[in-house]
Formats: structure tokens, C-alpha cells, sequence
């Protein structure tokens, strides 16, 4: 089994359920899994990446707090942040590049089609989407698979998002498995 480390968001004020750091606290529990929290800052999620992608692990899953009845597998992150929301600190970024000199996109360097597969072998509704959104889940997701892009060999990274029609303690074991199941 590879070491897989989990990077979830902190709750955010302006959703009444925070999937991300639900999964946070069971994974704190559960000790099987490393976990950090994010934060849902634009100003801090550059250094908080920079620090989580120097730690110690095989694969990094993202976890973020998604929408509609199934959990989506984010096989693009993109170089472009902004919407009208704003962040825990207030603050709000619109139209702008994550990297003025960085690629256009990167894709997952895991292997969604398998996740995908693994995920409703386990009953979870999932499917594989081509648009993370502009907000911090895509930030983060394109700000370690650039980090990651420097490296020679190239560890596993994926940013799953996850449905709020569902229930995370019921699925995060099964989600564990799949995961697990697709990187074998």
C-alpha cells in the first residue's frame, strides 16, 4: 500500500457542510491516513502547497467540497483563479492567473480512469470532470501538479471532489479502498 497523504479544507463560512474537513477529522481519527488542513485563504494557500508538497509521501489526494450527487474525480487543474466568493480572510480573487509563466493546465497524474472504475466498484456514484472551478480546490490542485511537474519522477495527484448528497462517513472507507485499489 502506498503512503497516501490527504489534503483537506478547513470549513468554509459560507457552506453549511464542509466535506473536506469532515473527512479531515475522520482521517485524524482513523491514523491510517496522514491528513493536513488547508486553508481557505488565497493570500496562505501558495506557502501552505509549497509546504505540504516538500512533505514525505507516494501519492496526495485533495479533497474538496463539491457539488451535485456525485463525487468527482478532477483529471484538469487549470492556471486561472477568481470568482465572486469570498475567502475566510474576505478577501476575493478575480481573473487572475495562478502562475503568469506556467502551463496553461496539468493533468491528473493519477490514473482517474482507474479511481473512477475503483470508486463504483465500491457502489459510489463518481465520474471524472474536466473543470475543477476557480476557487481554491483547483488553486491547490494546480499548484502542487506544477510542483510535482518539476520532479523526476512523478508521484500520484488527484483532487477529488466530494458530493454533499452524500454521506462522508459512510463513503470514506470505501473511498479509502478505491483509492488504494488504484494505484496497484
Amino acid at each position: 500500500m502506498k503512503r497516501i497523504l490527504f489534503a483537506c479544507f478547513d470549513f468554509f463560512r459560507d457552506e453549511e457542510v464542509c466535506l473536506s474537513k469532515e473527512a479531515f477529522e475522520l482521517l485524524l481519527k482513523n491514523k491510517q491516513y496522514p491528513a493536513r488542513l488547508l486553508p481557505v485563504s488565497w493570500e496562505k494557500i501558495d506557502d501552505a502547497v509549497k509546504n505540504l508538497m516538500r512533505e514525505d509521501f507516494e501519492a496526495l489526494v485533495v479533497l474538496g467540497n463539491g457539488r451535485g450527487e456525485t463525487h468527482k474525480i478532477e483529471k484538469l487543474a487549470v492556471n486561472a483563479q477568481g470568482t465572486n466568493i469570498l475567502d475566510n480572510s474576505d478577501d476575493r480573487c478575480q481573473g487572475d492567473v495562478i502562475a503568469p509563466d506556467g502551463k496553461a493546465a496539468y493533468f491528473s497524474t493519477w490514473e482517474v480512469e482507474k479511481l473512477n472504475d475503483e470508486l463504483q466498484k465500491e457502489g459510489l456514484p463518481s465520474q471524472i470532470s474536466y473543470f475543477s472551478g476557480l476557487f481554491l480546490c483547483n488553486g491547490a490542485y494546480y499548484r502542487a501538479l506544477s510542483f510535482e511537474s518539476r520532479s523526476l519522477v512523478r508521484r500520484p495527484i488527484v483532487l477529488l471532489h466530494l458530493s454533499p448528497e452524500r454521506n462522508i462517513r459512510l463513503d470514506l472507507p470505501k473511498i479509502l479502498r478505491a483509492l488504494d485499489s488504484s494505484l496497484k
